[in-house]
C-alpha cells in the first residue's frame, strides 16, 4: 500500500519491564492511505537472542491488511506473510487460512505496538466495551491462531485488555494515537519522537523483494525456487579463439513481485574480489527476472545486463535432473542450463549454436552456496 511523501513518522522504544529482557524500536507512518506499524523487537527467549522484524500495513479505517515478520532465532530465520481482505478473510504465506476467519486485527504476540489497531479501529465511547477476533502470532513459532480478546475504555487514554480464553487482563494507558505508554508493567515507554524519512531505496525494496513464493505458483516455484538465497564461485567465459578468461563472481537470488517472480543479481568480478582492467576482464553486472507462463508450462526469463548491453529472452524448465532453458541472440539459437544441482552447488552453463547445429560452450560457472 503505497504512502504519500507527506506522511507523518514517529518513532518509539519499549522496555520490556516485567522481566528486563526485551526491547522494541517502532515506527509508525500515517498517510492518506491508511498506517503503517513497523519496528524491531529483541528480546532473550530460552536463553537465546530473538530478533524479529516487522510490517503491519492498515488502510484508512485501520483495518490490518499485510503483515510481514522476518525472525532470527537461534541460528534460523522465518518468515510469516499474512494478507487480509478487511471483512475477516485471511491468507498465510499466500494460502487461504481459514482458521482465521471473522479476525479483524493482527495481534504480535511480544509487541505492544498492535494494541493500537483495535483501538484505532473500535473508537470506543467512554466505558463501552467490545469483543474481537484478533490473528494472534506466537513467537518464536511464529504460529498463527485466532484469539478471543476484549476491549474496554476505562478513561479518556486508558484501555482495559482481556484475552478471553486466558482470562488475562492489563490496563493500557495510552496515547493520541493508541499507542501504549504504559502496559500494565509488561511494557513501559521509553522514547519517542519525530522519525527521520526512511530512504526511497529501502522503500523500493520493501516494495520489490517479496518472503517467499505465490500460491499462485503452485508446484512451479520448486524449479528454481531452491535457488534463493547467495552463490559465490568461478566464472569461465571461453572465447572463440579458444581462450579462457576466468574471474570470480557472485550471484544472488530472491522472490519479488509478491512472489509471482524469482529476480537474481549477477556480478562479475565478485564485490570481494580485485578490481579487473584491460580489454580480457569478465565484467557482468545484470539482472534476470523468471516468470512462470501457465498457459504454455514453462518459465519465461530476460536477462538485462547493462554492462555489456544484453538483453536475452529464454524459455524452458526441468527437463530430467537439470534446468533447460532455450532462446535466441543475434539469430542464433542459445541454451542455457543448470546441472550437477545440489543443496550447495550447481554449473550453469551457456551455449549457443552454430550453422551445423553443434552447441558450442560459451561461458561455464561452478558456484557454491554462501547463503
Amino acid at each position: 500500500m503505497a504512502m504519500e511523501a507527506t506522511a507523518v513518522t514517529r518513532e518509539l522504544i519499549w522496555r520490556r519491564v516485567m522481566d528486563e529482557l526485551g526491547f522494541e524500536h517502532a515506527r509508525v507512518r500515517r498517510g492518506p492511505e491508511g498506517t503503517e506499524l513497523s519496528g524491531v523487537i529483541l528480546v532473550a527467549e530460552q536463553g537465546a537472542p530473538l530478533r524479529a522484524e516487522y510490517s503491519v500495513v492498515c488502510d484508512g479505517a485501520w483495518r490490518t491488511r499485510r503483515v510481514s515478520v522476518t525472525q532470527s532465532w537461534r541460528g534460523e530465520h522465518q518468515t510469516l506473510t499474512l494478507e487480509h481482505d478487511g471483512e475477516g478473510h485471511w491468507r498465510k504465506n499466500g494460502r487461504a487460512e481459514e482458521e482465521l476467519a471473522g479476525c479483524t486485527d493482527v495481534d504480535l504476540g511480544l509487541s505492544p505496538s498492535t494494541n493500537a489497531l483495535p483501538i484505532n479501529r473500535l473508537r470506543l465511547e467512554e466505558g463501552a466495551s467490545t469483543e474481537i477476533r484478533a490473528a494472534w502470532i506466537r513467537f518464536p513459532s511464529l504460529e498463527v491462531m485466532p484469539a478471543r480478546q476484549g476491549y474496554t475504555r476505562v478513561g479518556p487514554a486508558r484501555y482495559r485488555y482481556e484475552s478471553l480464553e486466558s482470562g488475562f487482563n492489563a490496563m493500557l494507558d495510552v496515547d493520541m494515537d493508541g499507542l501504549p505508554i504504559e502496559y500494565a508493567g509488561i511494557w513501559r515507554r521509553l522514547a519517542e519522537g519525530p522519525a527521520a524519512p526512511e530512504p526511497a531505496s529501502r522503500r523500493f525494496v520493501d516494495a520489490l523483494v517479496s518472503p517467499g513464493p505465490s500460491d499462485e505458483l503452485g508446484d512451479a516455484a520448486a524449479t528454481f525456487g531452491w535457488l534463493v538465497g547467495g552463490w559465490a564461485g568461478t566464472i569461465q567465459d571461453h572465447d572463440p579463439d579458444g581462450s579462457v578468461r576466468q574471474s570470480e563472481g557472485e550471484w544472488w537470488f530472491h522472490w519479488v513481485l509478491e512472489g509471482r517472480a524469482l529476480q537474481d543479481v549477477f556480478i562479475v568480478p565478485s564485490r570481494r574480489a580485485p578490481a579487473q582492467a584491460g580489454p580480457g576482464a569478465n565484467r557482468r553486472y545484470g539482472t534476470t527476472v523468471r516468470s512462470f507462463d501457465r498457459t504454455e508450462g514453462k518459465w519465461q526469463i530476460t536477462w538485462i545486463s547493462p554492462t555489456g548491453g544484453a538483453i536475452n529472452r529464454l524459455a524452458g524448465g526441468r527437463e530430467g535432473d537439470r534446468l533447460l532453458l532455450l532462446g535466441e541472440h543475434h539469430g542464433k539459437p542459445i541454451r542455457w542450463s543448470f546441472s550437477d544441482i545440489g543443496p550447495d552447488h550447481f554449473t550453469w552453463r551457456g551455449e549457443v549454436q552454430d550453422g551445423a547445429g553443434n552447441w558450442n560452450l560459451q561461458s561455464c560457472f561452478d558456484m557454491r552456496r554462501i547463503a
